[in-house]
């Protein structure tokens, strides 16, 4: 099943510290391009080899890449990658520093966990920033992903199987939605587009208009330091009128 194929929770959570509450009355969220995030893996999985036999051959073919060389036949050198655990490596990293389309993807990263207190700490500024809702089934929310895709994060540490299987067969997009075990606990939901069709705010950041109404909550914590300026802004701009400001007071998990 594909990560966007998953049936997606009715509400998903964007935790933001108090300097960036001006998000609700701009009504613009960021996308992080893969050289902002604390991850090196992030959007670049490891691959566990460059490829099979015959995913060479299919790859060489498709490229018109010339495989002879030095006086060898094609035969030979496509025996020698496969074989050599080396020469893989050095060819998954070759074709990391040659395919930049990882580079050209910006991520919106969102969760279905409003309980998690390691998420307040990490991303809320120790409970003083807020967590926005989202209702996942809101038409202006499904606009807010398209074009693009919506899907859910997969956790693991193993390698994914081949590097060209992905080029090859167009799983490259799943791999997108991939993070290591130690980020399982945020439970991550997330937007992936063109970093070319949102918006260049400076010299690298990219930003995407959202519509209010496809906001359907707000959560604050009891140390939130900007929640006078969210209930004034939800009571006095109609956008955000219909919004639930809901104060999280619970011993979280």
């Amino acid at each position: 099943m594909w990560p966007w194929e998953h049936a997606a929770p009715a509400v998903v959570y964007k935790y933001l510290p108090p300097e960036r509450f001006q998000i609700l009355p701009d009504g613009r969220v960021r996308f992080s391009q893969r050289s902002v995030f604390e991850d090196d893996h992030e959007l670049q999985p490891e691959y566990a080899m460059f490829g099979t036999r015959s995913e060479i051959w299919r790859f060489a073919i498709a490229k018109g890449i010339r495989l002879s060389g030095g006086g060898l036949p094609a035969g030979v050198i496509v025996e020698a990658l496969v074989g050599n655990a080396r020469h893989q490596k050095l060819m998954i990293e070759t074709l990391k520093n040659n395919v930049h389309a990882r580079d050209e993807i910006g991520s919106f990263c969102v969760t279905e966990a409003i309980d998690s207190q390691r998420m307040w700490s990490e991303y809320a500024a120790n409970d003083t920033g807020f967590a926005i809702g989202f209702d996942t089934n809101h038409a202006e929310f499904k606009r807010l992903s398209t074009p693009g895709k919506f899907g859910k994060v997969f956790y693991s540490d193993e390698p994914v199987g081949s590097a060209l299987a992905s080029l090859l067969t167009n799983e490259a997009a799943g791999d997108m939605f991939r993070k290591r075990m130690k980020y399982a606990f945020e439970r991550e939901w997330r937007i992936v587009r063109l970093l070319r069709r949102l918006e260049l705010h400076g010299a690298a950041i990219f930003m995407s208009p959202f519509n209010p109404l496809c906001v359907s909550e707000i959560i604050i914590r009891p140390r939130c330091s900007v929640e006078d300026r969210i209930r004034l802004l939800v009571r006095e701009d109609a956008r955000y009128n219909h919004v639930k400001v809901k104060r999280l007071d619970d011993q979280l998990n």
